[in-house]
């Protein structure tokens, strides 16, 4: 008992974080049908905060039947976050990407004995991470959602303000290990707000959904499978639909082939249904763009 407080205050303290639930106002909608013909006044721009060194079976399933002849290599992936902006209610961020220190550190803040064995490597532009951006373009941020906490989308939380609220999935985890892998890419966070998805609204093929702002205009989907409360986030706007799919589908390839996330994840079979009903909503409504985690396509270049 003793040994095992000893080892909890040492090396799993720094991954510990307060938890709040996140209070979503009550939505008027009650379905995809209601919500596409009542389109709002916001927007999305996505941005490669950085590309990542790593190997494909991490984010691909090559024990998969349909990858019997895809070989296992390392892949740059590049690493998205995107900000998006409500014409009343201001602008917020999905996921932070990389922090600046991947300039000049390929495992970024990262310390600890396990990180060259365990850590793909990084590498950034100069003004390239998400924070660089915001100010350039003199955003007033208002919030931060999350798809989940894996390092490659909350690392830029370093270069952000902290008074921000913070959001994620609940149950999501952050993994931040002394003396074996730490980052404390969450450090001054008062508290991460979660998305409780249990008082959400059905929206058929996908779990259940969250209408964040109210107006129907941004949808968290809940997406559990590449880890344990993955969100996926839907932007119900005028000019474009669009579904930021985060790690639950990391690109186009991933998307057209039909093979899940890999290694990477906490539930590959869970992870491939996930794979699957993002497929089948494209199919039902082909209007509506996705939003790759690391793909190139949806990137935005200055």
């Amino acid at each position: 008992m003793v040994l095992a407080a000893a080892f909890t205050l040492l090396v799993l303290q720094p991954s510990i974080i307060p938890r709040k639930t996140f209070s979503a106002p009550e939505s008027s909608y009650r379905g995809w049908e209601e919500i596409l013909s009542s389109p709002q006044p916001i927007t999305i721009q996505t941005y490669s905060t950085g590309v990542m060194l790593t190997e494909l079976s991490g984010i691909m399933n090559l024990a998969h039947e349909r990858a019997a002849a895809i070989e296992d290599v390392v892949v740059e992936a590049p690493v998205n976050a995107s900000i998006i902006h409500h014409q009343t209610l201001g602008y917020y961020l999905i996921d932070a990407g990389l922090d600046s220190s991947y300039i000049d550190h390929q495992y970024g803040t990262f310390r600890g004995l396990f990180v060259e064995k365990t850590l793909g490597k990084g590498s950034q532009e100069p003004n390239t991470n998400i924070a660089s951006v915001i100010k350039r373009k003199n955003i007033p941020l208002r919030g931060v959602w999350l798809t989940h906490l894996h390092p490659d989308h909350i690392a830029g939380i370093i270069d952000l303000p902290k008074h921000l609220p913070y959001v994620a999935g609940k149950g999501e985890r952050y993994i931040n290990f002394r003396f074996f892998m730490r980052s404390d890419h969450l450090a001054g966070i008062e508290a991460l707000y979660e998305i409780d998805f249990t008082g959400g609204i059905d929206l058929p093929p996908f779990g259940r959904g969250i209408d964040l702002l109210g107006d129907g205009s941004f949808w968290a989907i809940e997406s559990s499978g590449h880890s344990k409360g993955h969100v996926m986030y839907f932007i119900n706007g005028i000019e474009e639909r669009v579904l930021v799919t985060g790690d639950a589908c990391n690109d186009q390839f991933q998307f057209d082939t039909g093979i899940g996330p890999g290694s990477f994840s906490s539930d590959l079979e869970q992870a491939q249904q996930v794979l699957e009903t993002i497929i089948t909503f494209k199919e039902r409504y082909p209007e509506v763009s996705l939003v790759f985690g690391h793909d190139r396509i949806s990137i935005q270049h200055e």
